[in-house]
């Protein structure tokens, strides 16, 4: 399973040890990061090199990346005691969609903040007081979204003709285009068999 694993870099030096015990987490799960930068953030934070580059950092590829990396991504884990625009909005992209989101802070870093009443099903908002709750939380987050004999997701891109027929479809049966597309693949399988 792929998971995408974002925080805030404002505060890395201190928070840097909880950042690591979820990407060992993910890790240790059997499970891939679709974009692991948290240890190359956390040397050119703590170099200066950040700060001193930030200036020449091509913000749109940055952020065309990952985005990417949530499309790509399974599971989504955010850690947000460091309050930060971009990873709101990330978080937002994977809501929007439809990302299992796991939105992790220490404890009572959440209280009165927009975070705390974000409601979703595919949100799970949580608090940590060490270490141990904070592997115990991601454990059981990845545990309880692993993609075993569940329906997978995909994109499927199309072009303006068959999106049109499948519109008219849905359209004359009532059906969503997504019930249409699995049913005919169902057939096409049993044609096969």
């Amino acid at each position: 399973m792929l998971v995408y694993f974002i925080a805030s870099r404002s505060k890395i030096e201190e928070d840097i040890d909880y950042f690591r015990v979820i990407n060992k987490s993910i890790q240790d799960a059997g499970h891939k990061l679709t974009r692991d930068i948290v240890e190359p953030i956390y040397k050119l934070v703590t170099s200066g090199q950040y700060e001193k580059n930030a200036e020449e950092i091509d913000w749109k590829q940055l952020n065309k990346e990952n985005t990417e990396a949530i499309a790509k991504a399974d599971l989504v884990i955010a850690e947000v005691t460091a309050r930060s625009f971009s990873v709101g909005y990330q978080v937002a992209l994977a809501i929007r969609d439809k990302k299992p989101t796991l939105i992790l802070a220490r404890k009572d870093h959440l209280k009165a903040t927009f975070r705390s009443g974000l409601s979703s099903d595919f949100v799970k908002v949580a608090e940590y007081r060490n270490k141990d709750d904070l592997q115990k939380i991601v454990d059981d987050f990845i545990s309880e979204n692993s993609i075993g004999p569940k329906d997978l997701r995909f994109n499927f891109f199309m072009d303006r003709k068959i999106y049109s027929h499948i519109r008219w479809l849905s359209y004359k049966t009532g059906k969503s285009k997504s019930e249409i597309i699995r049913e005919a693949l169902l057939r096409d399988m049993d044609r096969d068999s």
